[in-house]
């Protein structure tokens, strides 16, 4: 008899590590939003999974955990908020059958002139109905996720760090409507994939080589001489590269884009030879998905 799944609530965080339901991942409907409110996802889903989840429980959240490095005022932060409030959550369910849900319900938050300012939140109550029951996670490294500089960084490497440690698996591919819709690229825009390639990809790939603790290349397939898909694939750096990751993380934004440009492994490179990154995959693994 198989083991029951372990439920994603019942895991620990672990200090800057938030463990992200892949319900809260593979979304839909953000393309409106800004890169701190993609961030703000994950930051608020990590202190209440810390502080238990539960229909109808407010969390809380120091208003500084939410601010963008450098940033000191409440703006980025109430903006934030309000478009979590307004914008609709495409989450998909196990039987095939989609919800739309608020991601964030009602709120108080600190006045700006208080020194610790506190934010205190809840969920829908039909996103906690989902939320507990997911048995598929992914970690995000929440240090990671803040030193991105463009939204369709987070997307794309929340995504690939939901599977980037399974052994079985090493590439994804992805229709090219799926893909822009799991980047959250607005409807209408960089219609081209050579506009695609050159705003949004290009840029996401060289950020979370940099950063992330993974590496990962994007190809194009085609179908005649239109782009139709698009294949991810990631492996796991080296010691010397992660090294090269964490001093990046660590050092300022400023000249950032000038330093990884030419390093990072980009969209039209080749991909590594499955023998590399059979080689390359880490020996744990997440739950598979489903």
């Amino acid at each position: 008899m198989s083991e029951a799944p372990i439920l994603t609530l019942a895991l620990t965080p672990r200090g800057q590590e938030a463990v992200k339901p892949a319900e809260l991942i593979q979304v839909t409907g953000h393309h409106e939003l800004t890169l701190n409110a993609r961030r703000a996802i994950t930051v608020l889903w990590h202190h209440a999974h810390m502080q238990g989840v539960a229909e109808g429980k407010r969390y809380t959240v120091e208003i500084d955990e939410l601010k963008p490095a450098g940033h000191k005022g409440y703006e980025m932060v109430e903006e934030a908020i309000e478009a979590l409030m307004r914008t609709l959550l495409v989450v998909k369910l196990p039987n095939g059958k989609t919800r739309r849900v608020q991601f964030l319900g009602g709120n108080d938050l600190d006045s700006p002139d208080r020194p610790a300012g506190v934010l205190t939140y809840s969920f829908d109550a039909m996103l906690i109905e989902i939320l507990q029951k997911s048995t598929i996670w992914g970690k995000i490294a929440l240090p990671i996720i803040m030193s991105f500089s463009s939204k369709y960084s987070v997307s794309l490497y929340e995504n690939v760090a939901q599977v980037a440690n399974l052994s079985f698996k090493t590439q994804i591919e992805y229709s090219l409507d799926d893909f822009r819709a799991m980047l959250g690229v607005p409807p209408g825009k960089y219609k081209t994939f050579g506009e695609l390639n050159m705003h949004v990809l290009k840029p996401a790939v060289a950020e979370v080589n940099a950063l992330a603790p993974f590496g990962l290349a994007v190809l194009p397939v085609k179908q005649g001489k239109k782009v139709v898909k698009v294949n991810v694939g990631w492996w796991r750096k080296s010691d010397e590269e992660l090294q090269s990751a964490y001093r990046e993380g660590q050092a300022s934004k400023v000249g950032r884009k000038a330093r990884i440009s030419g390093k990072a492994e980009h969209v039209l490179s080749p991909m590594p030879s499955q023998e590399r990154l059979r080689r390359r995959s880490p020996k744990t693994s997440l739950l598979p998905a489903k």
